[in-house]
């Protein structure tokens, strides 16, 4: 089928071909499943100050922190970080599958200068809070049963 080099040519049409295709099959499917960029952007943890409780919120246009919490109904709810972190029984770090969220102390006064400290690992809190390197992430689900 495939003879000399005509055949080699078509097999690199062919394969060509077929990476268009399933390109082209992704990118039709993630524009059909609705969800634009902007609509996953909006989509954050929130967690209130007053009593603990993480949940999930997309933003509406035009709403501003703090929210009212679902739970306890104070205005307390700010958009929060998550620590991949934890203390291991020998007291290192170590990668966490399951992470604990923290509102920055600058979320709640623009103006403060005292860092944000995790209560479960006891590491700084930035925002965009990077993950744990990725070899100690698979560790962690290994460990987790994941």
């Amino acid at each position: 089928m495939f003879d000399g080099e005509d055949g080699g040519r078509k097999k690199i049409k062919l394969i060509v071909a077929g990476v268009v295709f399933l390109a082209a099959a992704v990118i039709a499917g993630i524009s059909m499943s609705g969800e634009t960029i902007a609509d996953i952007a909006a989509q954050r943890a929130f967690m209130c100050t007053q009593c603990g409780h993480v949940y999930e919120h997309v933003l509406q246009m035009g709403e501003r922190d703090p929210l009212e919490c679902p739970v306890c109904e104070a205005m307390a709810a700010y958009p929060a970080e998550a620590c991949y972190w934890t203390r291991g029984p020998d007291g290192n770090w170590k990668a966490n599958v399951r992470p604990t969220f923290v509102v920055l102390n600058t979320r709640i006064d623009p103006k403060s200068e005292k860092k944000t400290i995790c209560p479960d690992c006891g590491r700084e809190v930035v925002g965009h809070n990077p993950r744990p390197p990725q070899e100690l992430m698979d560790a962690a689900r290994a460990e987790a049963g994941l």
